[in-house]
């Protein structure tokens, strides 16, 4: 994933525009979208430390393609592609596309578990299948 994706992928996740990126940051909009669009190379480093913060991410995930961020119990790691295949597969040689598959499961999770603090903050009542009452 290139850092103007996990740019995108960050603010999405904590529901921000560009926009209000943008004026966290103290640039315009039209920063965040060629960062976010891969449009410009390098992210000036107060950007990234400044980004870092914002999302709560080590600036070393934003930069690093290949590396994965995990936050457990707020003790943040990143993982290298190497180690995440090691970790995952029992060795160094799982293709890109397994490791790609792993990702987005792991996107999914997180996204499912998002939405079940949500529902819990909002306290909303659990759908019901359809047509049955109760």
């Amino acid at each position: 994933m290139t850092t103007g994706e996990k740019i995108k992928q960050l603010r999405k996740r904590e529901n921000l525009t560009q926009e209000a990126l943008g004026r966290l940051l103290g640039v315009q909009k039209n920063a965040i979208s060629k960062w976010e669009r891969g449009r410009v190379e390098n992210v000036p480093a107060d950007k990234l430390r400044a980004l870092a913060k914002i999302f709560d991410v080590p600036t070393s995930y934003l930069v690093d393609s290949g590396a994965l961020f995990v936050s457990v119990e707020n003790h943040a790691v990143t993982v290298s592609d190497a180690d995440l295949r090691y970790a995952l597969f029992g060795s160094t040689e799982a293709t890109d596309e397994m490791l790609e598959e792993v990702r987005q499961y792991a996107d999914y999770l997180r996204y499912r578990e998002t939405r079940k603090k949500l529902k819990s903050r909002l306290h909303l009542p659990p759908k019901n299948p359809a047509g049955k009452q109760g």
